[in-house]
């Protein structure tokens, strides 16, 4: 369980120091304006930070995902051109980390026995010839 953690904590690190580092990479005007970029970049986000943080905590992560778009787009507009951060960047991006956090806590859902069992009850015969199903 605790090297499952930690690989999912350097996958998670290696992950988000890649999203900023590509945040500051000046692009084509094109690239810039498409809105899908932040939305696919930040699915996964909200995924790893769901799996990190657990999903009794699936607003933290999904906070912090927002956090994450929203201190992107302002890094951005104060170390980059002008013009280069958007407002709907962080729309789009904290749709994205709450997207992977649906996503993952859909994937994470305990498994539920089916009502039905294809097994017979058991029947003890109490005294008094009373019949107690046992499960």
């Amino acid at each position: 369980m605790r090297r499952r953690r930690f690989i999912l904590s350097v996958v998670a690190a290696l992950y988000f120091g890649a999203i900023i580092g590509m945040a500051f990479v000046p692009g084509s005007a094109t690239n810039r304006a498409a809105w899908y970029w932040p939305l696919a970049a930040f699915v996964p986000v909200g995924v790893l930070l769901l799996l990190l943080l657990g999903r009794r905590r699936w607003w933290a992560a999904m906070a912090f995902g927002m956090l994450g778009a929203a201190w992107i787009e302002a890094a951005q507009s104060v170390w980059m051109p002008l013009g280069y951060a958007a407002a709907m960047d962080v729309v789009w991006g904290s749709a994205g980390a709450t997207l992977g956090v649906l996503i993952a806590l859909a994937a994470t859902a305990p498994r539920r026995p089916s009502m039905r069992s294809h097994e017979p009850h058991r029947i003890v015969t109490q005294a008094g010839s009373r019949e107690i199903p046992q499960d």
